[in-house]
């Protein structure tokens, strides 16, 4: 069917339309158009409501997350840059490869909405293990580790009697006191490197 055909079809159901006519239009009067068949497919009803859910989780953390606004507007240029190649791709094929081609965008769509829900959900529990670990610091131990450290920093290695007293003052365990002078050489040490 050629352009203008087409046009004449479409004139002819708005004239039947509008005079109220028994006979509605079906598909089949309506020449194809591929944009329907991506809209109209099973797997985009499922792309649309996941996208709908993510939406809903970037509402949520954008007021708590500042970080999470560029993650959305990210979201939002990829998922536009999927949308722009799938309806370039079905509009310069064959229909008989619509399907195939609006189920791999779709597909690609959901991976991306996939990285982006676990990306939000990372950001999420980053922040609740931080409030967690601040809470649970002895910050009297870690005020006591750091004197110590200061005072003997040309040799940055606690004695048992050292470690005792700290241990005693700062109500740490001795395994504790080892491991945070561990790092603590080495963040001093890297630190010293740059």
């Amino acid at each position: 069917m050629d352009s203008h055909t087409a046009l004449n079809n479409r004139s002819k159901l708005v004239v039947d339309i509008s005079n109220d006519s028994t006979e509605q239009p079906t598909m089949s009067d309506l020449p194809y158009n591929p944009v329907f068949g991506i809209i109209c497919s099973s797997s985009y009803d499922r792309v649309t409501r996941s996208s709908e859910r993510l939406e809903a989780y970037f509402d949520v953390l954008k007021s708590d997350y500042p970080e999470v606004e560029k993650l959305c507007e990210h979201y939002h240029k990829l998922t536009a840059q999927i949308e722009m190649d799938k309806l370039s791709a079905v509009i310069s094929s064959p229909v008989v490869h619509h399907s195939r081609l609006n189920n791999h965008f779709n597909q690609q769509r959901q991976q991306l909405m996939t990285y982006f829900t676990e990306s939000l959900a990372d950001i999420e529990n980053q922040k609740s293990k931080t409030d967690v670990i601040n809470k649970d610091v002895n910050w009297t131990a870690v005020e006591l580790m750091k004197d110590w450290f200061d005072k003997n920093e040309h040799r940055p290695f606690p004695k048992k009697k050292d470690i005792k007293q700290i241990s005693m003052l700062g109500n740490i365990t001795v395994k504790d006191i080892k491991t945070w002078f561990m790092f603590e050489r080495i963040r001093r040490h890297s630190a010293s490197m740059e």
